[in-house]
């Protein structure tokens, strides 16, 4: 007796493959444009990418690679360039299948080869390249933020904006909001990327109250939001914070101002003229303090002696200290160095390395005839933040996407205390002014 309960399972045919050029000749099909080509042979240019590199979709990719396979159906897009008269393979599609593959290799999977598609020569431009990037983004979209960044490029390179709305399906309205987010103030774009607020309600604040006056609006917004315990402001938020006049809103330092203030009046107390200052001043200072000693760095004195770097034998010191500014994501690089060289007691020499955009500008640590030396290592690095803080003022810098980091490096490296700095020191350099 049969259960009515149930019904049976009725399965899929078993798939019978069949002979796949015949089936191509059949339907009168040809010869395709995939490549496999060794995956150390192709190469990777962050710049030729839209979107910044994922470190943790990378990751999920070569695990998915690990367990399953790479997906030949899904190829890589490449062109060629030309790179010291080599022709190099370059990836500008699939850059996360990329990298997750050559994760997975580096972790004992193997893969002799990588599907890709290399467009032909004549359709390779920088334009192109940023439409395909945009366009093929679509399944994970690009934030208004990203798109404000290619559409700024775009027009750079003489594109028209009847032609970028064409090719990118979008509309003028689009293009004026993504350029009135990307002429925003660097503090919103921080906002943005740090997901505190969307790009839309940016946006919507600055086309409403102008820039400076929504950076204020989105800030409120977000002690709002964090006093609710949510870490993101929504355009509720905003309104509620900004409800009440500006003039009547209580005026609160925030964590990092109190962290500033904090740092400088622990930087006039190790100060070596110290002492010198009106006793009203000294007990104010020490009075400020006194509640917060635990709070307080370990600063010393005296810095670590260190080691006295030697010239070789092209009078290049190639023993030296590198201090970095922020590697800027888009580009994968360092946008500015600073090399110091210790190469006698007391004295100190400093060379600078910068990579912004198409120039890449390197010096080497070296004491030429003339060149000034500088007692500390903290008045070399003083020096040589002088030295970069001029170079900014070439407008192909100043304007440059990295300039906000670089400044915010500079002014860090600036105002850091000098551990070496001696009241001898502070008296003969006022004597030779």
């Amino acid at each position: 007796m049969s259960d009515k309960r149930t019904s049976p399972l009725v399965l899929d045919a078993m798939i019978v493959t069949g002979n796949t050029k015949a089936a191509v000749k059949a339907a009168g099909g040809g010869s395709s444009d995939l490549w496999t080509v060794p995956p150390e042979h192709i190469h990777y240019d962050p710049r030729d990418n839209v979107r910044p590199l994922n470190k943790e979709r990378v990751r999920k990719i070569a695990d998915l690679i690990k367990a399953n396979g790479y997906d030949r159906k899904k190829p890589l897009g490449c062109f060629v360039r030309k790179v010291g008269g080599e022709d190099r393979i370059f990836v500008y599609e699939g850059q996360h299948r990329y990298h997750g593959a050559l994760l997975a290799i580096s972790e004992g999977y193997e893969i002799d080869r990588l599907p890709l598609v290399i467009d032909e020569a004549k359709s390779v431009t920088r334009a192109n390249l940023i439409y395909a990037g945009v366009v093929n983004n679509d399944s994970e979209k690009l934030t208004p933020l990203q798109l404000a960044e290619q559409i700024v490029e775009l027009q750079a390179l003489g594109e028209e904006n009847k032609t970028i709305c064409a090719r990118l399906n979008i509309t003028d309205q689009t293009i004026r909001d993504c350029l009135l987010l990307a002429k925003a103030p660097a503090a919103i774009h921080k906002l943005v990327r740090e997901q505190a607020v969307t790009s839309t309600l940016a946006i919507e604040q600055i086309r409403a109250h102008g820039p400076e006056k929504a950076l204020e609006r989105l800030q409120r917004g977000i002690e709002a939001a964090k006093a609710t315990g949510k870490a993101k402001a929504t355009k509720k938020h905003v309104e509620a914070a900004s409800a009440a006049p500006a003039a009547l809103a209580p005026k609160r330092i925030n964590d990092t101002q109190a962290k500033q203030l904090l740092q400088a009046l622990q930087s006039v107390l190790h100060d070596p003229l110290f002492g010198k200052l009106s006793p009203g001043t000294i007990e104010g200072v020490h009075t400020a303090l006194e509640p917060l000693t635990d709070l307080l760095d370990a600063l010393p004195s005296k810095a670590a002696k260190r080691a006295i770097s030697m010239p070789n034998e092209h009078g290049v010191y190639t023993r030296c200290e590198t201090i970095k500014a922020p590697l800027f994501k888009r580009s994968g690089r360092h946008p500015y160095e600073i090399h110091l060289a210790h190469i006698a007691a007391d004295k100190w020499i400093f060379s600078t390395s910068s990579a912004i955009g198409t120039e890449y500008r390197s010096s080497p640590c070296a004491l030429r005839e003339g060149d000034p030396t500088y007692p500390t290592r903290g008045q070399a690095i003083r020096a040589a933040v002088s030295q970069i803080t001029l170079d900014m003022q070439d407008p192909r810098k100043r304007d440059a996407k990295e300039a906000p980091g670089i400044h915010a490096w500079l002014n860090k490296l600036y105002l850091a205390p000098d551990p070496d700095w001696t009241e001898a020191l502070a008296t003969s350099a006022v004597g030779s002014k």
